[in-house]
């Protein structure tokens, strides 16, 4: 059996009115590949001896750090325990963590990649993106990644302006933020992301050039899924997913 590992929260600021970023220290140090996600444990102190504790799962969404900490983004959950736990937690609290975990990582690339993601399913891309940039800096040549990222209204978007930000730095990287209730002065993409992955293939060179990487709750994870294999034929074992909810 593996020895019991804990974090440390050492930063919190509110992402969204329903999410918090947390950011850990782990010890022992965590191993983790961009993409992979952590199990966080909450134990009932007056359950039974050999009692299971309540067990939730969090992408990570930053890249390794030399000083070992992570990131997690979590969505507040009304009458959620774990959740509603985490939105009240003070700096140099200690959770039970497990190791990393999970198969949605990113292949060394080899066509261009479409990202599409809603919610705190933007979180595993934030790893995988961040951590990408700085190996394909001087790379003018290599694959172009373009993240979808849908929401209610631009509030709602999750790490706006790390993205914002990550285009000017990276020519290889874009943006495509859409918005099913946005507001009127919003002058962006508007609808869910299935309505736009036509438009942001074709931008990529086609469905046979790209891969794509889904990430989100389970009915827009299957849509996606449905029409980039379907209604645009790009190859299945070319889009990756991982769903939630």
């Amino acid at each position: 059996m593996n020895a019991a590992r804990h974090a440390t929260l050492v930063r919190a600021r509110t992402l969204t009115q329903a999410v918090r970023e947390l950011t850990f220290d782990p010890s022992p140090p965590l191993t983790f590949v961009p993409g992979q996600w952590v199990n966080l444990l909450l134990r009932d102190p007056t359950a039974r001896p050999g009692a299971e504790p309540l067990k939730r799962s969090y992408s990570i969404a930053s890249p390794p750090r030399d000083d070992g900490s992570f990131d997690l983004a979590v969505t507040r959950v009304a009458g959620g325990p774990m959740s509603e736990r985490l939105h009240a937690a003070s700096i140099g609290e200690v959770f039970e963590l497990s190791h990393a975990q999970g198969f949605f990582t990113l292949a060394t690339p080899r066509r261009n990649v479409l990202m599409v993601a809603t919610g705190t399913g933007v979180a595993p891309f934030r790893a995988m993106l961040n951590d990408r940039s700085v190996q394909a800096e001087a790379d003018e040549q290599g694959a172009r990644f373009l993240l979808l990222l849908g929401a209610r209204e631009e509030r709602d978007l999750l790490y706006r302006d790390d993205w914002l930000g990550l285009r000017e730095q990276w020519r290889r990287f874009d943006f495509a933020p859409t918005l099913s209730r946005g507001e009127a002065g919003w002058s962006g993409r508007r609808g869910h992301v299935q309505a736009h992955l036509a438009e942001l293939v074709a931008e990529l060179g086609g469905p046979g050039a790209i891969d794509a990487y889904v990430c989100g709750v389970q009915k827009m994870v299957g849509e996606v899924r449905k029409a980039l294999r379907e209604a645009l034929g790009v190859p299945r074992e070319r889009i990756h997913h991982e769903r939630y909810d």
